[in-house]
């Protein structure tokens, strides 16, 4: 395949200019999570309250997504959208207005985290949402999925680097200002795109919040995708919050082997996007969720085990593929085949199973690292993650024949030939 079309989303205009503007947000997005985290543990040197932060703004998306997403489905997606972006670039201005006064103290902090969970909690599946407007369809989704996950990914090799300049030079206000400053190009490119029509304005809000759970669950191929996405966001992603643990403990290291060895998780994650970006369409994608899977698991185990830095490196190499391969391709299936009246509330599931469940998962690794020590524990998690990924390669009859009439129905495949 040539290298052009692993862009080919950027040829409709609106996905061109929000992927434009989502790619300096996005900079800005990293900007303000390392100068946040910085500006507490600075303040309290508590770990605690790192832990209590982190948790206030990423808990909104398992508790309120789903409310989320069947709310998306009530209105304008575009004017929702503008919402989320208006709300998180307040929040930046404000935490940049206490930081220069001197008043950013963590009972302001905590409260403007959780509005910033709730707007990401609206943000992430209402954009996912708007996509299909972006790109004129879905014959060119997959990519333009693909694509939002690339840019997300090489946002976290420039933001994080540019924060650590701007703290050293500036200080975290300026982070926040920065921050502020970047919502603009999104806000002006989503401002461009068309209204959407809601697909239910005067439907309970309960019912179609049961709707999308009882298509999720009655579409077996769905059940299986979203379960499996559980399993591992249970499980691996939480090596995160791990790796100081390792790059001191493991590996008698400092700051920069943290930060190699988050980059090269950065790497992996990279590699898994670009491929798939690089796809045509979704065929085959279900047998790559459950090789990446299992890829992640056996990364992870490895990161584990190993108190050789480039085995560690090369294992979070794979655990970050793994990642973001089984995350990215489950939220391309279930956007290729759900119906736009549902596509709200079904990405707002797949949001709360992949994003919401991470946090419950580093709690309860905390919680097992304090009794069996952080090797054991992601060694343990990662044997889980291999377990659940055979335990999907077994179902994959039974998930591909659940896909194939509707891929068929769809004409992402050929139909079957007439029999008459």
């Amino acid at each position: 395949m040539a290298l052009s079309d692993a862009f080919r989303a950027l040829d409709h205009p609106p996905f061109r200019r929000f992927f434009l503007g989502q790619s300096i947000s996005l900079v800005g997005f990293w900007l303000q999570s390392v100068a946040l985290s910085w500006l507490v543990y600075r303040t309290t040197r508590s770990p605690l309250m790192l832990a209590t932060v982190a948790f206030a703004g990423t808990i909104p998306m398992l508790v309120i997504s789903p409310f989320a997403g069947a709310l998306i489905d009530r209105f304008d997606r575009r004017l929702v959208l503008l919402s989320t972006q208006m709300v998180q670039m307040t929040q930046a201005a404000v935490l940049a207005v206490l930081a220069f006064s001197g008043h950013a103290r963590i009972e302001f902090v905590v409260p403007l985290a959780l509005v910033y969970g709730c707007a990401w909690a609206f943000d992430v599946p209402a954009r996912q949402a708007m996509l299909p407007v972006m790109i004129g369809g879905r014959e060119d989704l997959p990519n333009a999925i693909a694509l939002s996950s690339l840019v997300m990914n090489l946002a976290r090799f420039v933001g994080p680097a540019l924060a650590g300049l701007m703290l050293a030079w500036t200080g975290e206000g300026w982070c926040f200002l920065l921050n502020s400053v970047t919502f603009i190009p999104v806000l002006l490119a989503v401002r461009a795109l068309p209204r959407t029509p809601a697909a239910h304005p005067a439907a309970a809000l309960g019912r179609q919040l049961a709707d999308g759970f009882r298509w999720v669950w009655a579409f077996h191929p769905a059940r299986w995708l979203l379960g499996h996405l559980i399993v591992m966001s249970l499980t691996v992603p939480v090596y995160q919050a791990m790796v100081p643990i390792f790059a001191s403990e493991i590996h008698h290291g400092d700051s920069r082997t943290q930060g190699l060895l988050v980059s090269s998780a950065g790497v992996g994650a990279l590699i898994g996007t670009f491929l798939l970006a690089a796809r045509p369409s979704v065929r085959g994608l279900v047998r790559v969720i459950g090789a990446s899977s299992a890829i992640a698991a056996i990364g992870m185990v490895t990161f584990a085990r190993t108190e050789t830095l480039w085995i560690a490196c090369a294992g979070l190499v794979a655990t970050g593929f793994g990642i973001i391969s089984v995350a990215s391709g489950t939220n391309t299936i279930l956007q290729s085949v759900v119906d736009d009246g549902r596509r709200g509330r079904v990405v707002s599931i797949y949001a709360m199973c992949f994003l919401g469940i991470v946090p419950l998962g580093t709690l309860l690794t905390g919680v097992l690292v304090r009794h069996l020590g952080a090797p054991l524990t992601l060694t343990l998690q990662g044997l889980v993650c291999l377990a659940a990924s055979l335990a999907f390669a077994i179902a994959y009859p039974r998930i591909r024949a659940g896909l194939l009439p509707v891929y068929r129905e769809l004409g992402i495949i050929e139909p079957e030939p007439s029999r008459e």
